[in-house]
């Protein structure tokens, strides 16, 4: 179920001549059992990734973790763990990538945080008048113990948080982030948002591009998750992007899931 309430976030870069030739969408699935898989995505020849998206088809709700989303130039690679409560359905894990041959320069930035203390939190910026088309992730050491619970991406930079799941983690564990820059921002570079309800079930958002643009990447953020909830797809569109996210024990908190989509001038 995806269920809406109204809300719209906006924030938008200046003029540029810049545009975003070429844009496609291509996507892949691994193998369908049970086990902690992965599977990677390369754009068509001549294509830079511009933007990231993964999800997880079947199993049961909540019990796979999208552990790393990680972009290169050319390729977008995805990895899915389940949790230590485990699911003998089989299960499959997409990954997403925008490709484009965008005007002026484009390259992929990374950061790690220490391996400790738990849970984690991390911003990273493109470099300064540089522009943020989109991001990746990638959990170390977590084994299906800690989900990322927000990537959220600005015009200039990314932040993502972690929790651990509702029975805690004393291990410690890495979490990297990775933000895809650009020295000329897309015509019309903007991000934007979508908020859905508050309650304790699994839901969803969708967030609209405005007329007349398209999604170069998706994010998203779990409001009151608090290592009970687990996001099982982001994924970017033509004029939309979408997130959902399931429970992974059962709870009488209420939460929300807010998809952001970035999007530009094609």
């Amino acid at each position: 179920m995806i269920a809406l309430v109204t809300g719209f976030v906006t924030v938008t870069a200046g003029p540029s001549s810049a545009d975003v030739p070429g844009r496609v969408i291509v996507a892949d699935s691994s193998e369908n059992d049970s086990r902690d898989k992965g599977v990677e995505v390369a754009c068509p020849s001549g294509k830079r990734v511009i933007g990231t998206g993964a999800d997880i088809s079947g199993g049961v709700g909540g019990s796979v973790i999208i552990d790393q989303v990680i972009p290169t130039v050319d390729t977008v690679s995805a990895y899915g763990v389940e949790t230590p409560d485990g699911t003998e359905a089989p299960w499959t894990i997409r990954v997403w990538a925008v490709c484009a041959s965008p005007h002026g320069t484009t390259y992929t930035r990374s950061q790690s945080t220490t391996s400790h203390p738990n849970p984690k939190f991390l911003a990273l910026s493109c470099h300064p008048g540089d522009w943020l088309l989109g991001s990746g992730y990638q959990l170390e050491g977590a084994r299906g113990n800690v989900s990322v619970t927000e990537l959220v991406p600005t015009l200039t930079g990314v932040s993502v948080d972690t929790k651990e799941n509702h029975r805690g983690y004393a291990a410690d564990y890495y979490l990297r982030v990775f933000a895809i820059c650009a020295e000329d921002a897309p015509a019309g570079l903007q991000v934007v948002s979508e908020e859905s309800e508050e309650s304790s079930e699994d839901k969803g958002s969708v967030a609209f591009c405005p007329s007349g643009k398209q999604a170069l990447s998706a994010g998203f953020s779990i409001p009151g998750a608090a290592g009970e909830t687990v996001l099982t797809n982001f994924i970017p569109a033509n004029e939309t992007a979408m997130a959902y996210a399931n429970e992974l024990s059962v709870t009488g908190r209420d939460w929300s899931v807010i998809t952001y989509a970035t999007c530009a001038t094609e």
